[in-house]
């Protein structure tokens, strides 16, 4: 397979993911855009994982398998798999989400004129039973129309919340240019923020993503475990609330501080005062109220409540 030929590496990073996996590659190979070649890169899974994706390799010469001796966490997965890309075009994708068949055919236009270095679809949630449900994701992180990359990058961290838009199709030099030497657990926040300052991104107003929901709510506290778990590969260790918005300021000072941006005193200021308000509203005060909602409401409630706000939050002036 001649790579000047290939015009996408689609990245998988997989940890013990052998319930979904075969599901989510048969979805990948099952795109009616074909000119692409998929990596998956396994942080020593032991489960079936390793298996399955031998199974799919010898089936399918476009999917390349790498089996890595130790689990060094996700965001290692991350890079490695950026790093290996030689194409045009990357796209991470998860061992256990599911693509519309026209997922890669439609976002790829986006991509091959003007500044736009992320295209992305509109996403629906598979629920825990895997159904397709309710809840959708409105938040449109589409800047094309903003010029000006500090702008984008304040616009990008207001209105992110979940950061599925990290599963789109990027522009891969675009995307190299991040700094990916980050300690947060929330570090694919900062990353998609980050890039804002390299390009533009575009929605897709179709739903050709479908993020599947794999673990119950647990709480905030839980999660911040579960996900600096994932980051570091490390399933005992463990990170307080204060450490992680400690971290996660650090972590946005640290980028804010490269040399690529050139930013003077008074925008670094103002920047990191906008990161400390919105790192205390989306991780602290937003899931409190999130968890006072789901005791008061049905889920089905839930889920029409939370869409009315969504529509509210994210439309646009």
């Amino acid at each position: 397979m001649k790579m000047d030929k290939i015009l996408l590496t689609m990245g998988m990073p997989v940890y013990n993911e052998e319930k979904y996996i075969g599901e989510a590659i048969e979805s990948l190979l099952a795109q009616t855009y074909k000119n692409f070649i998929l990596i998956i890169s396994d942080n020593a899974s032991t489960d079936r994982t390793p298996q399955i994706c031998r199974y799919y390799a010898k089936k399918d010469k476009r999917i390349v398998y790498v089996r890595h001796e130790k689990n060094r966490g996700s965001l290692f997965n991350f890079r490695y798999l950026l790093e290996q890309a030689k194409t045009p075009f990357f796209m991470w994708c998860s061992g256990h989400d599911k693509w519309h068949p026209y997922f890669v055919e439609k976002l790829i236009p986006a991509l091959e004129k003007g500044d736009v270095i992320l295209s992305y679809p509109r996403t629906k949630r598979i629920n825990t039973e895997g159904m397709i449900g309710e809840e959708i994701y409105e938040e449109d992180c589409t800047t094309v129309d903003i010029n000006n990359p500090r702008d984008r990058y304040l616009y990008i961290l207001r209105i992110m919340r979940k950061v599925n838009i990290i599963y789109g199709i990027w522009r891969t030099q675009a995307l190299k240019k991040c700094n990916f030497n980050l300690k947060t657990f929330a570090a694919d926040h900062i990353i998609v923020a980050q890039a804002a300052f390299e390009g533009k991104f575009k929605r897709c107003n179709e739903f050709l993503f479908f993020l599947r929901e794999r673990r119950k709510d647990f709480g905030f506290i839980h999660r911040i475990h579960g996900a600096f778990s994932r980051l570091t590969g490390e399933s005992n260790k463990k990170i307080s609330t204060p450490s992680f918005i400690i971290s996660f300021i650090s972590d946005n000072k640290k980028v804010l501080s490269r040399k690529r941006y050139s930013f003077g005193i008074a925008t670094k200021i103002w920047f990191m005062i906008n990161i400390a308000y919105l790192c205390l509203f989306w991780f602290c005060l937003v899931p409190a109220f999130i968890s006072i909602f789901k005791k008061l409401f049905s889920e089905k409630n839930y889920f029409r409540i939370k869409s009315i706000w969504k529509k509210w939050r994210y439309q646009k002036p």
